[in-house]
């Protein structure tokens, strides 16, 4: 008996390598993001259109995408305070525009983004040992039973 037990605990942590094989990892930061937003000239947003943002002498984007529902382009500029956003439509219609950022200090940073959550989930060994506890205690109990029982 018990070793059948051991065998079944034997199995499960075998698959526990196969069952994160197509795991996504994600952090959530929360930091001073600057949002674009584009509107048409009857105020329409400028949804779902094409962009790119370039840092003030690069010829090479450092951000391309398309603008959201809203029209917005949402970015996180670093020490980077002077920026290029060019956004284009498939019918011609579009900016080449100039963006200057005012200097965020950190204290403003610090009001603006602290909520008390850090974003920070889980990482795989805490999990790891969670899972490996939960079947030790099953086991366990199972082996409390099976004695009890004889």
């Amino acid at each position: 008996m018990i070793r059948g037990g051991l065998l079944l605990a034997g199995l499960l942590l075998s698959l526990t390598g196969a069952l994160s094989a197509h795991e996504v990892q994600h952090t959530v930061e929360q930091s001073a993001a600057v949002a674009i937003r584009l509107t048409y000239a009857d105020g329409t947003p400028f949804a779902f259109e094409a962009f790119e943002l370039y840092p003030e002498g690069e010829d090479r984007p450092s951000q391309v995408g398309r603008t959201d529902d809203q029209g917005r382009v949402l970015f996180l500029p670093g020490e980077t305070r002077h920026w290029r956003i060019k956004a284009f439509s498939a019918d011609g219609h579009g900016v080449d525009l100039p963006i200057a950022l005012s200097v965020m200090t950190a204290a403003d940073e610090a009001r603006s983004v602290d909520d008390g959550f850090n974003g920070d989930g889980p990482n795989r060994a805490s999990l790891l040992l969670f899972g490996v506890s939960i079947l030790l205690a099953l086991f366990g109990a199972y082996q409390l039973w099976l004695k009890r029982r004889s």
